[in-house]
């Protein structure tokens, strides 16, 4: 049987369950020589071997928090504490060191553990708190509104600098056509004034001819009244020879020549 004088205590006179527990189930007496006697620890190759074995068909071990809500993962409570349960609370007491095959490895752990957690709070002090970044939000947002009504600025912009790009055209346009009309115009009333004067001038030529035959007519009018004249000097002598024989017939005398003289046509000019 076992007595409490067999037990090991730790530091704080406090028994260890563990080591109590493995104490009191040891066999005694005849059981011991049954037992297979206990293989040696081998300290080197074998024992490493054995470890990274025993690693390598173990799977690492990992934290992987996933958060998919609106605030910070360090506002959650259900986040912080699974995140602190991997952590020891306040007032826990280390383990004793005597019964530790490692004493100086978990002492090791235990350093790196509290730094790590220190390392832990300051990074959770550095991270903004729900209202910041509530705040970053509604800045980005008024940012991004405001990107937003100056995208739409500047798209209506280049609408308005098109259409008055299309009003320039079209006022070059019909600047051009106006200039053609005024050019056109110009042409036509230039056309319409030679076209006067070309009037005026066939009138004048047309007037000048017909005066120019009216004394062309005048100029020959002397000669066809001494043409006439002389035709009829020689149509008288021709007359007076012809009546001559006629009195000495014709006992009438001058009756008779008037009468020829009339179914003639002509007049005797002294």
């Amino acid at each position: 049987m076992t007595t409490n004088d067999d037990k090991p205590s730790d530091p704080d006179g406090k028994i260890s369950r563990d080591t109590a527990h493995a104490k009191s189930n040891r066999p005694t007496g005849s059981d011991d020589r049954d037992r297979p006697p206990k293989k040696a620890k081998t300290i080197g190759v074998d024992h490493r071997s054995s470890l990274s074995s025993d690693s390598a068909n173990a799977k690492l071990f990992h934290w992987q928090f996933s958060h998919a809500k609106d605030s910070h993962i360090t506002e959650d409570p259900d986040s912080v504490a699974h995140l602190v349960r991997h952590f020891n609370p306040n007032g826990f007491l280390l383990p004793s060191l005597r019964n530790m095959k490692k004493p100086n490895t978990y002492v090791k752990m235990a350093v790196a553990h509290a730094k790590f957690a220190v390392t832990l709070e300051k990074r959770l002090q550095d991270i903004p708190r729900f209202d910041e970044l509530h705040e970053v939000k509604k800045v980005f947002r008024e940012l991004k509104l405001s990107m937003k009504v100056a995208q739409d600025r500047e798209r209506a912009n280049i609408t308005q600098l098109a259409a008055a790009g299309n009003l320039r055209n079209q006022a070059a346009s019909l600047k051009a056509d106006f200039r053609w009309l005024e050019s056109y115009e110009a042409k036509k009333a230039l056309d319409a004034s030679y076209l006067d004067v070309l009037v005026s001038l066939k009138e004048k030529w047309e007037r000048k001819k017909v005066a120019a035959n009216c004394e062309a007519l005048l100029c020959e009018l002397p000669c066809l009244r001494a043409k006439e004249s002389e035709l009829g000097a020689e149509l008288g002598a021709e007359l007076d020879v012809a009546v001559v024989p006629s009195e000495e017939n014709d006992p009438g005398g001058d009756s008779g020549r008037s009468d020829a003289q009339y179914e003639d046509g002509t007049l005797a000019r002294d």
